[in-house]
C-alpha cells in the first residue's frame, strides 16, 4: 500500500473553515432533533445526506455573497458533520427507550441519568470515527465500495444546484408540511378508523413523513414493508383471532415473528459476507501507520472502557464490549458500503446477547441496565463507523480532503452526544401517553428490551429468525438479489399495516415518477426530503411545548405561516437579482 493511501493528510483538497464547521454544527442539531422523533415515530431513518448537502451548499452560498465565496469541498465538508446528528439520535433513541417500556411493564429496571448517557455518547461516537479511519482503507479506497448514499451526496455537492430554487422547494415543503402537523395533532391526534372487522382494523394517520421516506426508500424497500404489514395483520392476525386468541397475543405473536426476521437478516448477512472476508476485512483495524487518527483508536479504546466502567457496565463485561465494537464496526461499514442499510441496533442486540450469554455460562449476573448501557454504546459507535463511509466516498468523488472529514466529523459528535441525551427526555416526557403505541411506537426500543428480557413467544421469534437467515444465506449462496428483503419485511411485520400503506403509497409515487415524469424526480425527491423534516421539528416543538408547560400549539402555528412568508419573500426578492 503506498503513502498516499496511508496519510490521509496528503490526499485530496481541503475545505475545512470556521464557517463550515458552523454551519455542520447547526446541520447537526436540527437533524439530531428531527430524527430522534422520527425514529421513534416511524423506526426508519432514511439517510439524510441530500438534506444536509443541499442546506449546506445554500447557507454557504448565501453567506458566500458577502464574504469569501464557498467552494464544492467547503460545502462538502459542512454536510458531512451535519449528518452525524442523525446517527447519533439513531443510535440513542433505536435502544435507551426500551428501559421505559420495560418501566411501563412493570420491570424493574433502572433508569439511566442523563450525564452518564452523554459519556456514553461521546466515548461511542469518538471511537466510531476513529475506527471509521482504518476501514476507509479497505472499503473505500481498495475495493471502492459504491456507498450509494455517499455517491450520491457527491453528485449533488458537484451539480452546484444549491441555493435559489432548490432549497426554497425543500423550505417550502418543510414548513407546509410542520404546518399540517401542528394542525393535525390540534385537531385529528389519532386519527380515524377506516375499517374493522373481526381481527382487522385499518387506521388512517395522516402522516406525510411516512409518504416521504417511502418515496425516498423507493419502489423495492417500501413494497416489502408493505407486504410484510399484510402477512402479519391482514393475514396472520385475523386468523388468530377468529382461532380464539387474544388480540393482544395475537399481535405480539406476530411483532416477535418480525423482530425475529430483523435480527435474522442480520445475522446471516454476517455469516455469508462478512466472515468469508474477514482477514482482509478486519486487517486495518491492526495497522497504525499513516495519518494521526489512525493512532489515536487504541487510546480512544481504553477511554471508552474506562467510561462503561464508571457508569456501571461491570470490568470483564465493559472489555467485552469494546472487543465486540472493533468486530461489528467493520460489519457494519460493509453492509452500508454494500447494502446502504446499517441495522445499527441489530450490532449492538448481538454483542449485548453475546456478553449476557457468557456471564450466564460463567454464572455470573449482569443487570438490565448495564445490558442496554452496551447495546446502546455498540449501536452509536457501529451507526458512525458505518455510515461515516458515505462521508469518505463523497470525499473521493470530489476530492475533498479526508482528514476534514474526520476533523468536522469529531466536532460534530461532541455536539450531538451532548445534546442527544436532553433531546431523547424532551421527547419521553412530551409523548409519554402515546409511546409505544401506533402512534409512537418505537419498534427498534421494543426490540432491544425484548431481546434482553425475553420474548412473549420465543418460537415465534426463533421461527422468523430462521426464515429470515435461510433466506439472506440464500441469496448469497445462489449470487441471486430475490425482490424480497427480509429485515424491511420484518419491520413492516412489526409496525403494523397503517404505516405499511403509507410506505407503499410513497413507493408508488416513486414508481410512476421514475417511470411517467423523469424530469421531475430530482425535484420529487427534494420535497420529500423537506417533508420529512417538516414532520421532525414540527413533532418535536409541540414535545418541548409540552414539557415546559405550555400548549402552544397555535403559537407555533403561527410562527410556521410566517416563516412561509418570509421564505416566499426571500425567493421572489432572489429571482428578481438573477433576472
Amino acid at each position: 500500500m503506498n503513502n498516499t493511501t496511508n496519510n490521509l493528510e496528503e490526499v485530496g483538497e481541503t475545505g475545512f473553515s470556521l464557517r463550515a464547521v458552523v454551519v455542520a454544527i447547526s446541520l447537526t442539531l436540527f437533524l439530531l432533533v428531527t430524527s430522534s422523533y422520527i425514529t421513534l415515530k416511524l423506526g426508519a431513518l432514511p439517510w439524510p445526506i441530500i438534506f444536509s448537502a443541499i442546506i449546506a451548499g445554500a447557507v454557504l452560498n448565501f453567506v458566500g455573497r458577502i464574504g469569501k465565496k464557498t467552494n464544492v469541498h467547503e460545502i462538502n465538508v459542512a454536510q458531512a458533520g451535519g449528518t452525524i446528528g442523525g446517527l447519533m439520535a439513531a443510535g440513542i433513541t433505536f435502544t435507551i427507550p426500551g428501559i421505559l417500556y420495560l418501566q411501563q411493564k412493570g420491570i424493574d429496571v433502572s433508569s439511566i441519568d442523563v450525564f452518564s448517557l452523554i459519556l456514553v455518547c461521546l466515548a461511542a461516537g469518538i471511537l466510531g470515527i476513529l475506527l471509521s479511519v482504518p476501514i476507509k482503507r479497505v472499503l473505500v479506497d481498495e475495493e471502492n465500495l459504491p456507498y450509494p448514499s455517499g455517491a450520491a451526496g457527491a453528485e449533488v455537492v458537484k451539480a452546484e444546484v444549491f441555493g435559489g430554487r432548490n432549497a426554497f422547494i425543500i423550505v417550502i415543503a418543510l414548513l407546509l408540511t410542520g404546518l399540517f402537523v401542528i394542525l393535525r395533532e390540534m385537531y385529528f391526534p389519532g386519527g380515524w378508523i377506516l375499517f374493522s372487522a373481526t381481527g382487522l382494523t385499518l387506521l388512517l394517520y395522516p402522516m406525510p413523513l411516512a409518504i416521504g421516506i417511502g418515496y425516498i426508500l423507493g419502489k423495492r424497500a417500501s413494497f416489502n414493508w408493505f407486504l410484510g404489514a399484510v402477512v402479519g395483520w391482514v393475514l396472520i392476525i385475523p386468523y388468530l383471532i377468529n382461532s380464539g386468541w387474544e388480540r393482544a397475543n395475537a399481535t405480539s405473536l406476530v411483532q416477535n415473528l418480525g423482530m425475529g426476521m430483523v435480527l435474522g437478516s442480520g445475522i446471516g448477512f454476517f455469516i455469508a459476507t462478512i466472515i468469508p472476508k474477514a482477514k482482509k476485512l478486519f486487517s486495518p483495524l491492526f495497522d497504525f501507520r499513516g495519518a494521526w487518527y489512525t493512532r489515536f483508536t487504541i487510546p480512544a479504546s481504553l477511554f471508552a472502557l474506562l467510561i462503561l466502567y464508571a457508569v456501571g457496565v461491570p470490568l470483564f463485561a465493559a472489555v467485552l464490549t469494546i472487543f465486540g465494537v472493533w468486530i461489528m464496526a467493520t460489519v457494519a461499514a460493509r453492509m452500508t458500503g454494500e447494502t446502504d442499510i446499517d441495522p445499527l441496533e441489530q450490532f449492538g442486540i448481538i454483542v449485548g446477547l453475546a456478553v449476557l450469554g457468557l456471564y450466564a455460562l460463567l454464572r455470573l449476573e449482569l443487570d438490565y441496565l448495564p445490558a442496554f448501557i452496551i447495546v446502546c454504546f455498540v449501536s452509536i459507535a457501529c451507526a458512525l463507523a458505518g455510515d461515516i463511509g458515505h462521508d469518505y466516498k463523497s470525499a473521493k468523488i470530489i476530492g475533498t480532503k479526508a482528514k476534514d472529514i474526520i476533523k468536522v466529523d469529531l466536532i460534530a459528535v461532541v455536539c450531538a452526544g451532548i445534546a442527544g441525551p436532553f433531546v431523547l427526555e424532551i421527547i419521553q416526557k412530551g409523548y409519554g401517553s402515546v409511546m409505544f403505541t401506533e402512534l409512537m411506537p418505537a419498534p427498534q426500543a421494543q426490540l432491544v428490551a425484548n431481546s434482553i428480557f425475553g420474548f412473549a413467544y420465543p418460537q415465534a421469534f426463533f421461527l422468523g429468525l430462521a426464515i429470515a437467515f435461510l433466506v439472506v444465506v440464500g441469496q448469497k449462496i445462489f449470487k441471486k438479489a430475490m425482490f424480497i428483503l427480509p429485515m424491511v419485511a420484518g419491520i413492516g411485520m412489526f409496525l403494523g399495516l397503517t404505516l405499511g400503506l403509507l410506505l407503499a403509497v410513497g413507493g408508488i409515487i416513486k414508481y410512476f415518477v421514475d417511470r411517467k415524469f423523469s424530469t421531475l424526480c430530482y425535484s420529487v425527491m427534494l420535497v420529500a426530503a423537506g417533508i420529512i423534516g417538516g414532520e421532525g421539528i414540527a413533532g418535536f416543538s409541540l414535545a418541548a411545548f409540552y414539557v415546559a408547560g405550555m400548549n402552544a400549539a397555535i403559537y407555533l402555528g403561527i410562527a410556521f405561516v410566517l416563516l412561509l412568508l418570509v421564505a416566499i419573500h426571500l425567493r421572489l426578492a432572489s429571482s428578481k437579482q438573477e433576472i
